[in-house]
């Protein structure tokens, strides 16, 4: 118990003869990390559009599950469409043609699709909130206006459920995470580095 109390007591007071190491170097990296952050990092922000695929329902049975089941296994044909260079290009003559010199990349469009459902989300990210939103608002009604032709369809099987909208607040980076994620690291290394300076002197 003894040894316990003087191990305990001696933390504290390597910890305490050098605490101005540890606020100097922690406030340091946190408002290092918050600067680049806010200031050198360019933010990346998200537009969403679900889009909802139906497979044809016969009329004559009042059972779903064929509906649903056939519905399932178009979703990732339809993923695929979905970020075709077909439609992506038809949407960014959309996006032209009414104006707006957008341009966007492939890398910063992506679909995904939970297990079993028959939604399908559409994401792009892109540096400007608004621009974000109508790039896939562009793509929603390129895909919503082409699918009936290219799946050769008789009756419409997708329909997009909302617009994309303006985020105000980014992907990426997150300011605040990174910089209690900093606070942390940069406590324990600060840490680490007292009582490796403590060890070095008491060699001495």
């Amino acid at each position: 118990m003894n040894e316990d109390k003087l191990s305990f007591s001696r933390f504290f007071q390597i910890v305490w003869k050098r605490l101005w190491i540890v606020i100097i170097f922690t406030v340091a990296a946190v408002v290092s990390s918050g600067y680049i952050s806010y200031q050198v990092v360019e933010p990346t922000y998200e537009s969403k559009v679900d889009i909802l695929i139906a497979g044809k329902q016969d009329k004559a049975s009042p059972i779903l599950t064929t509906h649903i089941d056939d519905s399932l296994k178009l979703v990732t044909t339809y993923q695929d469409i979905l970020i075709s260079p077909y439609i992506l290009k038809d949407a960014q003559k959309r996006l032209n043609n009414d104006g707006h010199s957008i341009d966007f990349d492939r890398k910063d469009i992506s679909t995904s699709n939970m297990q079993d459902s028959q939604m399908i989300e559409l994401k792009v990210q892109h540096s400007n909130p608004t621009e974000a939103a109508m790039i896939a608002n562009a793509i929603a009604a390129s895909f919503d206006q082409k699918i009936q032709h290219i799946m050769n369809l008789d009756d419409k099987n997708a329909k997009v459920l909302n617009k994309g909208t303006v985020s105000k607040d980014p992907v990426f980076p997150q300011p605040l995470v990174i910089m209690g994620i900093t606070f942390v690291l940069a406590l324990i290394i600060s840490m680490w580095l007292i009582f490796f300076i403590d060890r070095i002197r008491n060699k001495k």
